[in-house]
């Protein structure tokens, strides 16, 4: 039997890809464009890439046909959102899928500050309306992804953002991977959710001083204004939906 991955070349879909062929399992790589994917991974017998379009039931069925379990790593909002209902759906269908693990976010529910949070948990209750067969969700905290940190930087070397002083305990995406291949290899974990976050809850600027050590050179943290925040990503081509989920409102503790 084959594990289908869903975004398996974004950050944690190609870790959990390797893992899988690490340990000697058939993967299936359904993706928009199987070039990036060869890209990515290169020609290897046991992992199967599959042009797949989501929108399109009949192709989504076929892909999974045969499929013994399924990673899901896509947006909460937007088309993408609405295209993972649409492959949990064809999913709860399937009789030959065992179990879905889907990575979603920390403190997902319906009355949650975050667009993002409450997306999930919408997706999550309409993964319970299908009866598909064992939900998972692994939940990290925010992350570093691996992408040069001087991209994300520019020249100038200031990482701008909102929260200068709330904590979170960052994790890389690698570690976010390795705990979902984990809970897709290991039905002790199924039927669970499985919150992950890094070891040590930290503001921005106490990130940045982390990363700063990294680079050998000073990085800082200015904040921005929201206004000012959104103007900024839509006019750098952000869609206006995924500008507002990145400046969510936020709780902030009265006491500081």
């Amino acid at each position: 039997m084959t594990t289908a991955v869903i975004g398996a070349t974004g950050h944690v879909g190609s870790e959990i890809v390797r893992g899988l062929l690490a340990r000697g399992e058939t993967v299936a790589a359904l993706v928009r464009d199987p070039d990036e994917a060869r890209r990515a991974f290169g020609e290897l017998d046991a992992l199967h890439i599959r042009r797949t379009c989501l929108d399109d039931p009949r192709d989504l069925n076929d892909a999974l046909d045969d499929i013994r379990a399924v990673f899901i790593a896509m947006g909460s909002i937007g088309i993408e959102g609405v295209l993972q209902r649409i492959a949990i759906k064809a999913a709860a269908g399937s009789a030959s899928i065992e179990q879905v693990v889907r990575l979603s976010v920390l403190n997902a529910s319906a009355d949650s500050l975050g667009i993002n949070q409450r997306a999930h948990y919408s997706i999550d209750q309409f993964a319970t309306s299908t009866g598909v067969p064992l939900r998972q969700s692994a939940r990290p905290s925010s992350r570093f992804h691996s992408s040069p940190p001087r991209a994300r930087c520019g020249a100038s070397r200031v990482w701008t953002g909102l929260a200068d002083r709330g904590r979170t305990a960052l994790i890389d995406h690698r570690d976010a991977a390795a705990a979902g291949l984990r809970v897709l290899t290991d039905p002790a974990l199924w039927d669970a959710h499985h919150d992950l976050t890094g070891p040590v809850a930290m503001s921005w600027p106490e990130a940045l001083e982390v990363l700063s050590v990294e680079l050998g050179e000073a990085v800082t943290f200015r904040v921005a204004a929201e206004a000012q925040y959104l103007e900024r990503l839509i006019g750098q081509g952000l869609p206006a939906g995924t500008a507002e989920l990145l400046i969510a409102p936020r709780v902030v503790d009265p006491r500081r």
